[in-house]
């Protein structure tokens, strides 16, 4: 399939990269593909079924023609669509952007760290009903109104944040292009930002770590005793501090990931490849972590364990940080992506 990607781009190559010009390479590959695995079926051999493929083909003029590609209005696209594409950024546009983004990952940050804090009224109550200072159930009711309002709060800021930064989407989407002089600048920035960045990040992994220091505290010292009802208090401390920990992982990485956009510390990855992993990994997370939610809930108040059922959210995270990792594998690898 090597040779057929090959010999495809060597086709196109003295074409522009318009999306006319995609949308005929995708259909073209699609019929050599399928007429290279009809020879495979029928017992021909790999370099066999390849030549016969090529050979059936006439020249590019002949393709172009078949698949309604106009070389003329190519050109004329592919002007728009650099034109399109691409954005210059002064300096202070690109500062602001910047700004704009700490501010919306403080936000961001915030939300998540009060849905991990959503928990800890529930576990609070719990110890309460188990050391006899409340009645039975009234801790639940309390427990579980504040755990929603709490989520209803976070929910409103990811609206807010999201709402606040949709004028700065096109940067996602565009080529972003900086002078040299902006370039300079903003490289020192962010070599200054680098030092805040790495201290916020060990500083967010250290308080992830050491959160199940007071779960094995709590319960060690107090499980066994009068007191046994502090050890139901373990899991607010854990909550705390893994929220403590996720604040500063996400406040410090989205203004990071900000600078890398501006100054291209990432290998870019064309826009038509980038919408299309955004969809596959949307429509996951639409559908995963409802489900997720819905799960957790469930288990929750039925079984009234808010100190253990915790474990759901850390476990579903890292699994859908896999899956996600998987779609953009397969993105990557995808044959009609390798050839662009």
């Amino acid at each position: 399939m090597e040779t057929i990607i090959s010999y495809i781009d060597n086709l196109f190559r003295n074409y522009p990269n318009t999306l006319q010009l995609q949308k005929a390479r995708d259909e073209l590959f699609g019929i050599m593909e399928d007429k290279y695995h009809e020879l495979k079926a029928e017992g021909k051999s790999e370099n066999e079924a390849i030549g016969i493929v090529i050979s059936e083909f006439g020249s590019m003029e002949e393709i172009a023609a078949d698949l309604g590609l106009d070389p003329k209005s190519s050109a004329a696209n592919a002007d728009a669509l650099d034109l399109e594409e691409e954005k210059n950024l002064t300096l202070a546009q690109a500062q602001e952007y910047a700004k704009a983004q700490e501010t919306f990952g403080l936000k961001i940050a915030a939300g998540v760290a009060l849905c991990i804090l959503s928990p800890i009224p529930a576990c609070i109550m719990n110890a309460l009903e188990e050391g006899g200072f409340l009645a039975h159930r009234i801790g639940d009711a309390i427990g579980g109104i504040s755990m929603f309002l709490i989520v209803a709060v976070a929910v409103g800021i990811f609206i807010l944040g999201s709402i606040s930064n949709q004028r700065y989407e096109e940067f996602k989407k565009k080529h972003l292009l900086l002078d040299a002089a902006a370039q300079t600048a903003l490289s020192q920035d962010f070599e200054d930002y680098s030092h805040t960045f790495g201290k916020m990040v060990s500083g967010g992994i250290i308080l992830c770590i050491v959160s199940v220091v007071p779960v094995i505290l709590f319960d060690s010292l107090f499980s066994y005793t009068s007191l046994h009802w502090i050890s139901e208090l373990s899991g607010a401390s854990l909550f705390a501090l893994v929220a403590g920990g996720v604040f500063l992982l996400i406040f410090a990485g989205v203004k990071h990931s900000a600078y890398e956009l501006l100054l291209k510390k990432k290998p870019s990855m064309s826009l038509r490849e980038k919408k299309k992993k955004d969809r596959r990994i949307s429509i996951l997370a639409s559908i995963y972590w409802p489900i997720i939610t819905a799960v957790y809930l469930t288990v929750s108040f039925f079984t009234m364990q808010w100190g253990m059922t915790w474990i759901i959210w850390p476990v579903s995270g890292l699994i859908f940080g896999s899956i996600s990792a998987v779609v953009s594998l397969t993105q990557e690898k995808d044959p009609h992506n390798m050839r662009q």
